[in-house]
């Protein structure tokens, strides 16, 4: 534990974990045994000071995981009242009051403005033209399992939470496809200790988030199809740009299939209605075959809330390639095929659906339906034959959402709770057949 840290001051990262929307370990049983602080950004004598700090979570069950705590220090008192996690006292500070520093925007304007005028060792910046250090601080309160503020009207500073080491995903990838349109460009990337910790990019203007711009469709019953086409055509130029940028591979579809009923066990094991459904998992995902599956970088987490619709020229702009956050990074960096992708849209559209008055009537179910239909002729046109693929896909991530939602959303548990039904009916109903050619 770092000198400066005592049990009182972990303590209290622990209750503020719990209640922390980018902490992914809420609802388990979790602890906070050290607490590392990194250098100082900001200069000495200067207020407020601001530091990241490396805290270790062991579980119950020995896991371990490291989160970042971007951590502002005040002089003790002189905090603003319901920011301060808590007080301590530290040997180049004195007594002090210290916060999340992200919500406090004094102290982003200090962090940032140390960052471009004496950038530390790890301080990569690609374009600082962009990044406006005396401009206004706001906190993003979006769904994210990280952490972003939003600096002026230009950029974007997304602090990375769960650390593993290596290089973050979301920053290898806006880093390859910068200039090209279909992502935000990249500024800059901080790193420390083997950890990337946070990077800056783009903020594109004139968009509205792709969740908002569906969810308002669906409960107004406007058809979104022509966007959602839209949607499709560029989710495959993505894929192009991807494979052209990291390259590609081959996978059996046995080995595919293998792992899908590995991450069923592993979801069995945490929600135990789940195996009500391994008859029609083991089905489904045996569908993949015996054929060669081609595998590439792909996005990994695809949804409604990763896509920026830009109502201008009705184009798209595709933010976050992290992946899914209940995976360790070496299952996100992992070769797929792109039906994942596909899959996760299509699971979207079906999340929509909630915004609707009557979400399981007709209407409801037909808006999603056109929605999806466009979707997958903007991506492959009516070259569609992996059908059951798709579909093994779609239920491989509707297992994921019980247990993500379970655990964090409990309120949405029915949204994924009714696909996995819905697809063990058609299952029994309608077996897929194997899968057996390449893709």
């Amino acid at each position: 534990m770092g000198k400066d840290k005592g049990v009182s001051t972990a303590s209290a990262w622990e209750s503020y974990l719990r209640q922390a929307r980018w902490f992914g370990g809420k609802g388990l049983a979790a602890s906070v045994t050290t607490i590392e602080p990194l250098p100082w950004y900001t200069a000495p004598g200067k207020w407020p000071a601001v530091r990241s700090e490396i805290a270790t979570i062991v579980y119950a069950d020995a896991r371990v995981e490291h989160y970042q705590l971007l951590v502002a220090y005040q002089a003790l008192g002189s905090a603003p009242a319901g920011l301060p996690v808590g007080r301590t006292t530290l040997a180049d500070l004195g007594e002090v009051d210290y916060m999340d520093a992200p919500a406090y925007p004094p102290a982003m304007t200090a962090l940032i403005g140390a960052l471009l005028t004496v950038p530390p060792d790890g301080m990569d910046w690609l374009d600082t033209e962009p990044v406006d250090g005396g401009a206004a601080m706001r906190l993003f309160t979006g769904e994210q399992s990280n952490t972003t503020v939003l600096v002026g009207d230009t950029t974007l500073f997304k602090l990375f939470r769960k650390l593993e080491p290596g290089r973050n995903l979301d920053a290898e990838v806006l880093g390859a496809l910068s200039g090209s349109g279909i992502t935000p460009d990249l500024y800059g990337v901080l790193a420390a200790g083997g950890y990337d910790l946070a990077m800056f990019c783009q903020r594109v203007q004139g968009v509205t988030d792709g969740w908002l711009h569906a969810t308002a469709a669906c409960a107004a019953g406007t058809d979104i199809s022509a966007e959602c086409r839209r949607l499709g055509a560029e989710l495959a130029d993505l894929h192009h740009r991807l494979a052209t940028a990291f390259g590609s591979a081959e996978l059996p579809g046995t080995d595919l299939a293998a792992a899908m009923l590995r991450r069923f066990d592993a979801a069995a094991a945490q929600v135990g209605e789940l195996e009500d459904y391994r008859q029609a998992a083991q089905l489904l995902f045996g569908s993949a075959g015996s054929g060669s599956l081609v595998t590439q970088r792909v996005h990994g987490d695809f949804h409604l809330g990763q896509v920026l619709y830009r109502e201008a020229d009705h184009s798209w702009v595709i933010i976050d390639f992290e992946g899914e956050p209940l995976k360790t990074l070496a299952e996100r960096r992992e070769l797929d095929t792109v039906w994942r992708d596909v899959a996760g849209l299509l699971r979207s559209l079906d999340y929509a659906r909630s915004a609707h008055a009557e979400p399981d009537s007709h209407a409801a179910r037909e808006w999603c339906a056109k929605a999806s239909d466009a979707f997958l002729d903007g991506y492959a046109g009516q070259h569609r034959e992996l059908q059951a693929l798709l579909r093994a896909y779609e239920l491989d991530k509707a297992v994921y959402e019980v247990v993500y939602e379970m655990r964090n959303r409990p309120d949405w548990a029915h949204i994924p709770w009714r696909a996995v039904q819905d697809e063990a009916r058609r299952v029994s109903l309608n077996p897929p057949p194997p899968t057996d050619q390449e893709q």
